[in-house]
């Protein structure tokens, strides 16, 4: 009776959670709107969950920035699905990890893509070789980036990329020991809506933070950011974040990896959310700086 009880309850709590969920998976017209997907892997995965963001432009055009680790990709299905999308209008690969690129060959068989932002690094895993070529199965067009670009999201949002350089240079005995390399050469892009800005540069490693704060210092800031690297501290340094000087920041991990990073975050006057901890984050923002944040648990981060 009582593992009966056991269950009823578990089932109840999951059922709750899910249509708390479905009721922040809702269009916001008018307005651009950043969904934080709240990714799972199972206790035997060795890569983290990693990283998939949807963001629906005012006018209803559909960007997609990372797709989650190939055991979280009907994750991210199920929430493009819950949020009406028919076709995505943007992908974006921020970088080849497994953790951001590996959930693509499962979105692209279920979803029309229309076009494809990447950078020009190479790299040979089965996982990034497997997302390459679905680009190529569906047909799908191609463009890379590199600092200096920009597209428009829509008719209202245009996208600047400030990293990595146009000319990559591999270290020696690449891919050996290179996920600090990797990281380094994410796809860095701030997003213009009017007056309200947002940031996201993948997994940036603190050396090339410093690079690009000092090339673009306060062209970097930005009111609402992805925590760099999944809020570790192998990134998000102190001159970082006051340089970015965001208002809104979204770590998206399913452990928390850096107490001394949320408290400098909080102590340069951020709201920080985890997907952790926060669930599915979304935020809404007009072109006038201001903005909404609404998550599918209350914690205790902000």
């Amino acid at each position: 009776m009582h593992k009966r009880r056991f269950l009823s309850l578990i089932l109840i709590v999951c059922i709750s959670v899910s249509l708390f969920a479905s009721v922040h998976l809702t269009r916001e017209h008018g307005a651009l709107a950043l969904y934080f997907l709240d990714l799972e892997v199972s206790p035997e995965a060795v890569d983290k969950s990693g990283d998939s963001t949807i963001l629906i432009s005012p006018e209803g055009k559909v960007m997609l920035l990372d797709s989650g680790h190939p055991e979280s990709a009907h994750l991210v299905i199920d929430a493009l699905e819950a949020l009406d999308v028919k076709t995505i209008d943007i992908f974006v690969a921020s970088h080849p990890h497994i953790d951001h690129i590996g959930g693509f060959p499962q979105v692209a068989a279920r979803f029309a893509v229309k076009q494809v932002y990447r950078s020009s690094l190479e790299y040979g895993t089965n996982v990034n070789q497997a997302a390459l070529q679905a680009m190529e199965q569906y047909n799908l067009p191609v463009t890379i980036l590199s600092e200096g670009d920009s597209f428009m999201f829509g008719d209202y949002v245009k996208v600047d990329i400030y990293n990595p350089p146009k000319e990559i240079t591999y270290p020696k005995n690449y891919p050996d020991n290179s996920t600090q390399f990797i990281n380094n050469q994410s796809l860095a892009m701030k997003l213009t809506y009017g007056e309200s800005t947002a940031w996201f540069s993948g997994d940036l490693y603190m050396a090339q933070e410093r690079t690009l704060i000092t090339k673009y210092g306060e062209l970097l800031q930005a009111d609402v950011a992805k925590a760099n690297h999944h809020g570790g501290d192998t990134s998000n340094s102190l001159r970082w974040i006051k340089n970015l000087n965001a208002r809104i920041v979204v770590a998206m991990h399913d452990q928390l990896d850096s107490m001394t990073v949320y408290n400098n975050y909080k102590r340069y006057g951020a709201e920080y959310h985890l997907t952790l901890n926060d669930g599915l984050i979304k935020v809404v923002m007009d072109d006038k700086k201001n903005y909404q944040v609404f998550d599918t648990k209350d914690s205790w981060m902000n």
